[in-house]
């Protein structure tokens, strides 16, 4: 009995560190969440596209650390930018196998949690 509890006790101190794992900062989340909502304004209310959002954000950091997300995510909106200055997303082999990653995670995690594209 004495050993569940001590199992039990442990358990509790070290499930804080698995939730956090891949916890992306308030700042992140929001940027995402406020960008997620203004990219599929008039789709649905503000209330849905809050929850929807921040589902789809939790879905990413499932894959991806802070890190990877920002570097991901960059290159995902800044690929398209003419000449010079959007080559070095076009062109690097790692940025773009991220990209292409990122695209994945994001569209069934826009699938998971049904927000229509």
């Amino acid at each position: 009995m004495k050993k569940m509890h001590i199992a039990v006790v442990a358990g509790l101190f070290l499930l804080p560190g698995v939730s956090m794992a891949n916890d992306f900062s308030t700042v992140a989340r929001v940027q995402f969440v406020m960008d997620c909502m203004t990219l599929n304004e008039g789709k649905m209310n503000v209330y849905e596209s809050v929850h929807k959002c921040s589902c789809v954000l939790d879905k990413i950091a499932e894959s991806f650390t802070q890190s990877e997300f920002e570097n991901a995510n960059a290159g995902f909106r800044f690929r398209n930018l003419p000449g010079d200055r959007g080559a070095q997303f076009r062109d690097d082999k790692g940025v773009t196998s991220g990209i292409k990653l990122f695209k994945q995670v994001h569209a069934d995690a826009y699938d998971s949690c049904r927000i229509r594209r």
